[in-house]
C-alpha cells in the first residue's frame, strides 16, 4: 500500500533557527535606539543616557550571539532526527483506525480536546494543548482521522509517542 506522510516531527513548523532569534532581537533593538535617539527628550537625570546604552548593549550582544550561532556552532536537528528514525526505541504499525474518540474534558488548561484511538492493538493518544493549536498535527477535530482510515504510524516504543504519520493514498 502506498502511504503520505500527514504529519512528521521532522517537518514541525518551527522551523526557526536559533540564530535568526538573535537576528530579529538585534533589528528590534536598532529600531528602538534609533527611536530612542530620535523622540526621546533629554533630561537632566539621564533617563535618554541609559536607555540609549541599555538598549545599545542588547543590540551587541545580540549580534555577537548571532554571528557565533551563524558562524562557529552546526545545526544537527535534522541528523538527530533521522537518528531517532533508525533507532531500535522505534516502532512502526500499519493498519485501520479503531476506537476513534474524541472529547473535550475540563482542565487546568482550560479545554483542552483529547483524541485516542487504536492501530492494530496499539492505542495512541494526543492533546490539542494551548500552544498546540499552532501545530497542524495537533488541530483536532479535522476530520482526518476517523474509524476505518489506513494509517502508518512511527512511534516511540516506551510511550507511544507519535514520530510519523502516514496515511494511505486512495487508488
Amino acid at each position: 500500500m502506498n502511504y503520505y506522510t500527514y504529519w512528521s516531527v521532522s517537518e514541525l513548523p518551527s522551523n526557526t533557527k536559533s540564530f535568526d532569534v538573535f537576528f530579529w532581537i538585534a533589528i528590534v533593538s536598532f529600531v528602538l535606539w534609533i527611536l530612542i535617539k530620535r523622540f526621546k527628550k533629554k533630561n537632566d537625570d539621564y533617563e535618554k543616557m541609559i536607555l540609549l546604552w541599555s538598549v545599545g548593549a542588547i543590540f551587541s550582544l545580540s549580534i555577537i550571539v548571532f554571528f557565533y550561532l551563524k558562524l562557529y556552532t552546526t545545526d544537527t536537528t535534522e541528523k538527530r532526527i533521522q537518528n531517532l528514525f533508525k533507532s531500535p526505541n522505534v516502532m512502526v504499525v500499519e493498519g485501520k483506525i479503531s476506537n476513534f474518540e474524541s472529547f473535550s474534558p475540563a482542565s487546568r488548561r482550560g479545554w483542552v480536546t483529547i483524541e485516542r484511538f487504536r492501530v492494530d492493538s496499539i492505542n495512541f493518544q494526543y492533546e490539542d494543548a494551548l500552544l498546540g493549536r499552532f501545530n497542524t498535527f495537533t488541530k483536532t477535530n479535522n476530520g482526518i482521522f476517523k474509524n476505518g482510515l489506513n494509517v502508518r504510524i512511527t512511534y516511540g516504543k516506551m510511550r507511544h509517542e507519535i514520530l510519523k504519520i502516514e496515511i494511505a493514498k486512495k487508488t
